[in-house]
This record gives structure tokens, C-alpha cells and sequence, in this order.
């Protein structure tokens, strides 16, 4: 119970990020997507079944705040901290590299997910380009930013999660 409410507070810390910060912070036109980053690094840190469905209430949020399609955001959410959790084993082995790693490549497999989505629901898009102009380098700095998450998980692990 502790780690849900644990978990449930983390995503909020990152959407209170997403408006904050992106607001006021954005590197290009490119907005880092803290939730995502967040609940990736717990889905890897954590292997709870809540994480893939709160990411459906986070990308309803992403999808609220964005003023987009509603459902896309929760669709590529789900789907991915999904293959994040099975996915666990494989990726992750404690280290900043490994976490960087499966962050880039988690991101990129969910905006891959959203502009498919998009590109069945709006056939004038190109996704191949927004492939390469968009969703790639915000992976990367979702990647080069996962570490600084990861150390502010621990940190709360460490204040929030121990014994009393």
C-alpha cells in the first residue's frame, strides 16, 4: 500500500513538472515529458501491476493538458510501461547507463506508438519525418534526463519507503 501511494505521488510530482517546467523551460520547441520519465524509471526500479494503469491516468492527464486527442497519450502509456514491465529483466541492472538506455528506448518505442496512432486517425501526417524531427531527440533527452530522475527516485525510496 505504502509503495502505491508512493508511486501515485511520484506521478503527481511529474505532472506539477510537466506544467511547471514546461512552461517555462523547453530546449528547441521540444517539451520534456517528466511523467513519462518518472513512470518509467519506477517501472523499471518496481515491479508493481499499478504502474501500466496509472500510466492510463497519466497519459489522460498528458492528453488533458496538451489539448490533444484524448486516449492517445493513455493508450501509448499503458502500452509501453506494459512492455517496460516485462521488460524489466532484460534492461535494467541498476546502473545510470542501463536506465539511460531503456529510457531512450522506451521513448522512442511510445512515440513511435502515438504517431501510428495518429497516422491512423489523420492520414496527412508524415510520420517518418516527425519520426526523425521530433520524437528521436526528445528521446534523447529523455534519455541524458533519466539518470537525474532515477537519483531523485532513490532519494525518495530512501526517505519515503523505509522501515518505521
Amino acid at each position: 500500500m505504502r509503495l502505491h501511494v508512493f508511486v501515485l505521488g511520484l506521478m503527481l510530482i511529474g505532472v506539477w513538472l510537466n506544467i511547471v517546467l514546461n512552461s517555462y523551460v523547453q530546449l528547441g520547441s521540444l517539451k520534456i515529458n517528466w511523467i513519462l520519465i518518472i513512470l518509467l524509471v519506477l517501472a523499471f526500479r518496481h515491479s508493481t501491476h499499478l504502474i501500466p494503469f496509472l500510466g492510463i491516468l497519466a497519459g489522460l492527464i498528458c492528453d488533458a493538458l496538451s489539448h490533444g486527442i484524448m486516449g492517445l497519450y493513455a493508450i501509448s502509456f499503458f502500452v509501453t510501461l506494459l512492455l517496460a514491465r516485462l521488460l524489466n529483466k532484460l534492461f535494467y541492472a541498476n546502473t545510470f547507463i542501463t536506465v539511460s538506455l531503456a529510457v531512450l528506448s522506451m521513448s522512442v518505442f511510445e512515440g513511435w506508438i502515438s504517431i501510428s496512432i495518429l497516422g491512423m486517425l489523420e492520414t496527412e501526417i508524415n510520420q517518418s519525418s516527425l519520426m526523425l524531427s521530433t520524437i528521436l531527440p526528445l528521446s534523447v533527452l529523455h534519455g541524458l534526463g533519466a539518470p537525474v530522475i532515477l537519483l531523485g527516485v532513490i532519494w525518495c525510496e530512501k526517505l519515503f519507503l523505509r522501515n518505521v
